[in-house]
């Protein structure tokens, strides 16, 4: 159940203290002894907070340091790429990874008005400038993503564009965690004052106006001209605020732009459903005031800080990110003409996508979840679209070639305007038509508390472990631990019936785990099917017997 405040707008007791924050992250010292206040990347970086110690000066510089220690190992001898985004914490970051990166030598891309860089404007950077040059380039995002205001992040990206696979990141956090514990005064640590760094040392890089003057490169940007629709843009106060601007003038969409002033407290934000500020535009109290505003507008696209992510708004309110990215891959492969590619998706996607592909032909690469096993996969133009659950996708250029290895949420949201255009039709009415042909899934998570220990034993279970025979009356077809591109581990496992399927993973930061299911029962049957799943999980992690 939502919380009271969800979708309701943010009261002044609970929009942040910009300074406490920021004189937190450099005052604060982590303390050692605790793990929690380590280094840690999840599947996108290391996040946290600078008023309990998990996201502070020491941090950044440690991280940046071990890039530096690392990059070259991992194929870089160029420049770096550095964005930011909209995050108090991100600033101060910034400057400690300009000091850490000019005391290492290394020369920093920066943006040429000293504005925020979106992530996927990065990666669209790194494999612009890798296609020119021998010696490669990779990158440093400051972003916790759609994470509350007061939250920190960093992250890496290799010389593919895309977010570094799990190899180079405990490679980075190991190594960073031996700067940090020694308070990055060990002999090999180096650090030059943001005052005394040379004018060289940063090169001022057209971040926004290359990527805006390319998008007509992976959108028919042409059509939506044409075509005119009113769109509605909210910004969510994130670092693509400027982009959208931009585009609006070079191609003259009708497009309202909303919430594009920096605000680093996000108080013009909506609650999300439980109670707590954050940015995510692919939650419906998040885009609540968007929601509100949709009748006079023919669409409404929103984006969360970084940029990464889409939400995307019709008449009857938000479309799934999961039946947004199958409408958009069917789409995609239709008008564009693509030879031999496939569609990626995460094994906690939709399996509409399946059944899509298996109708079009069109093979399917399902990957744990994590952004980063598409990288390779879009680099190499095998697949031509691959996105998640949670909003964030990718897809190639018209003509079939690499856009970027990271998610996009600009050209996932322009994407939305092209269908129209082209069309004729809104991604709702083509929704209704592809589920009258589909079904019509029901999709949901939720969260189940567990041990620490018991963490560990779902992220490394075996099928086995699982006895049920049936999920809410249905016959498992299925019980896996890896994903079936590659066989890799899913950190978790996914139980199967013909009428729906769940997925139990750990979380990476609490004492929990998450359990994502479809199903084609309708609502009552989903929730049917999550609480069964949650039954079976806990029966393995509890080593009882299920005898359904």
């Amino acid at each position: 159940m939502a919380h009271a405040l969800a979708g309701k707008p943010v009261q002044e007791q609970d929009i942040i203290d910009v300074q406490t924050i920021v004189d937190a992250y450099f005052d604060n010292v982590p303390d050692m002894t605790n793990p929690t206040q380590l280094v840690s990347f999840g599947t996108s970086g290391h996040r946290g907070t600078s008023v309990d110690g998990t996201f502070t000066d020491l941090h950044v510089a440690a991280i940046t340091q071990a890039i530096c220690d690392g990059r070259k190992q991992f194929g870089a001898t160029g420049p770096i790429f550095v964005g930011q985004d909209t995050h108090a914490l991100s600033q101060p970051a910034l400057v400690t990874v300009l000091e850490v990166l000019a005391g290492n030598g290394v020369t920093a891309m920066v943006d040429c008005d000293m504005a925020f860089v979106p992530t996927p404007s990065v990666s669209r950077a790194i494999i612009r400038y890798n296609e020119e040059h021998d010696d490669k380039a990779d990158g440093i995002i400051i972003t916790p993503s759609h994470n509350p205001p007061d939250n920190g992040g960093i992250k890496y990206n290799t010389i593919i564009g895309g977010p570094a696979d799990t190899v180079v990141t405990k490679w980075i956090e190991m190594r960073a965690n031996e700067y940090l514990t020694a308070y990055c005064e060990s002999e090999d640590f180096k650090r030059i004052s943001i005052d005394n760094i040379e004018p060289t040392a940063q090169v001022p890089y057209d971040y926004k106006g290359l990527y805006v003057e390319e998008l007509g490169d992976v959108i028919n940007m042409e059509a939506i001209k044409a075509a005119g629709p009113k769109v509605l843009v909210d910004t969510l106060g994130g670092s693509g605020a400027s982009y959208w601007n931009a585009i609006k003038e070079r191609y003259g969409l009708d497009l309202t732009i909303i919430h594009d002033d920096y605000d680093p407290t996000f108080s013009f934000m909506t609650y999300d459903h439980d109670g707590k500020v954050r940015m995510d535009c692919s939650s419906t109290y998040v885009m609540a005031s968007v929601i509100n505003r949709i009748g006079d507008f023919d669409l409404a696209v929103g984006n969360d800080p970084d940029y990464d992510r889409y939400g995307i708004v019709v008449s009857s309110g938000l479309i799934s990110a999961n039946t947004f990215l199958t409408l958009a891959a069917r789409y995609l492969f239709t008008t564009r003409g693509w030879k031999n590619k496939g569609v990626g998706k995460t094994v906690v996607c939709t399996t509409m996508i399946d059944k899509w592909a298996a109708d079009a032909e069109t093979p399917v690469y399902e990957v744990p979840v994590g952004f980063k096993y598409f990288s390779q996969l879009l680099f190499d133009g095998a697949i031509g679209i691959g996105g998640e659950e949670s909003a964030g996708a990718s897809f190639l250029k018209k003509d079939g070639t690499v856009w970027t290895t990271d998610k996009d949420g600009m050209i996932m949201a322009l994407l939305s305007m092209e269908i129209m255009a082209v069309m004729g039709k809104s991604a709702l009415k083509m929704a209704d038509e592809f589920v009258e042909e589909f079904g019509n899934p029901s999709f949901g998570r939720i969260d189940a508390p567990c041990k620490k220990e018991q963490k560990q034993i779902l992220k490394q279970m075996s099928a086995e472990l699982i006895t049920a025979t049936t999920v809410d009356g249905d016959l498992i077809t299925n019980i896996r631990t890896t994903s079936l591109y590659n066989d890799m581990p899913i950190d978790g496992v996914r139980v199967e019936t013909d009428k729906g399927w769940f997925v139990a993973r750990p979380s990476g930061t609490e004492d929990l785990y998450k359990i994502y299911g479809e199903s084609y029962k309708g609502d009552l049957g989903l929730v049917a099917l999550l609480t069964a799943g949650e039954e079976i999980v806990n029966a393995a992690l509890n080593g009882t017997i299920e005898t359904e």
